[in-house]
């Protein structure tokens, strides 16, 4: 029989209780005495003093699943729908979307600290100091992130030198975060990579940024196809109430420009109600089909519009 074996830290990570729980549905979480690793199974001792065995590979792709997994589109935002900010050292930072987690949202100390910091943080000068700012033990207003490597300021050049000792720019071009999931992964990568062979940490912030950056970039393709937009989306969220409610996404939609008064705009479904959980694939969808979208609280001829279409909509 093949010996039981001890978890280190990343085959805890790994082969933690969700994680087995997401791979196999009747999978009971409760009464487990301890979780070993027995050749290409786990193995689950109960206190009761039975034992469970589960292969391995369902149970890799749950962890790599969910650690990668996509956050909706409200997740990461800062203030006024405001995206990723554009740091130092090719780092931005990504705000978690406190003003979108319930009605007054952007009213709680965290999203009004970041309002006060979004146009600040690039006066902070390492990253560790901004780190200490953004992660910290009274405030959790975002994180770093490098999704192409850092890029680390270039030394004073030596103009008297040489040509062959020519300084150059140090570049990590792995992606990287700053939130604590990646970190644990990076610092223990020979252990995660020894799991799973080529093996590279991912977090759900950097798979955010990436969706994101995607999404901008076919906004500014169809954008730079026309002289001016005849097709065109204009959108609103409003936050949940409370924990156990989902927000709404409204949307409008017209074929006469963003400046279309509106009498030429129509609401997108109207029998259907949308909230953060649809926002990606609405704007994949309508960017597929050559619309252009904007938030409606920059189209001022709109501003009637939302509560028309939701009457409990309250602008964030």
């Amino acid at each position: 029989m093949a010996p039981t074996l001890q978890l280190n830290g990343a085959q805890a990570s790994i082969y933690s209780r969700s994680n087995i729980k997401r791979a196999f549905d009747d999978f009971d979480e409760s009464g487990i005495a301890g979780i070993y690793r027995r050749s290409d199974h786990i193995l689950v001792v109960r206190h009761d003093g039975s034992e469970q065995q589960y292969p391995t590979a369902p149970i890799i792709s749950s962890f790599q699943n969910f650690t990668g997994r996509l956050k909706h589109f409200f997740s990461y935002l800062g203030p006024h729908f405001r995206g990723p900010s554009l740091w130092r050292n090719n780092a931005y930072v990504l705000f978690k979307g406190w003003a979108y987690t319930h009605t007054y949202g952007s009213k709680t100390a965290n999203a009004q600290l970041q309002h006060h910091w979004a146009d600040r943080f690039i006066h902070l000068s390492t990253i560790d100091e901004l780190k200490a700012v953004l992660q910290n033990d009274q405030f959790d207003l975002g994180h770093i992130v490098a999704p192409d490597g850092l890029i680390f300021p270039q030394p004073e050049v030596d103009l008297n030198s040489p040509f062959e000792q020519e300084q150059t720019v140090e570049h990590q071009a792995k992606p990287w975060c700053s939130c604590g999931s990646f970190c644990r992964q990076e610092n223990n990568l020979a252990e995660y990579q020894a799991e799973i062979p080529g093996y590279q940490p991912t977090c759900i912030h950097l798979t955010w940024f990436n969706k994101y950056r995607e999404l901008l970039a076919k906004r500014t393709e169809i954008r730079n196809s026309v002289v001016m937009p005849d097709k065109c989306v204009a959108w609103w969220y409003a936050p949940p109430k409370d924990a156990t409610s989902t927000g709404r996404f409204t949307l409008l939609h017209t074929i006469s420009g963003p400046q279309a008064p509106l009498k030429l705009w129509r609401a997108y479904k109207p029998k259907e109600v949308f909230n953060e959980h649809h926002a990606w694939t609405l704007f994949d969808s309508m960017m597929e089909a050559g619309y252009l979208p904007y938030p409606g609280q920059h189209l001022n001829q709109l501003a009637s519009a939302p509560r028309q279409l939701n009457p409990d909509h309250q602008d964030v």
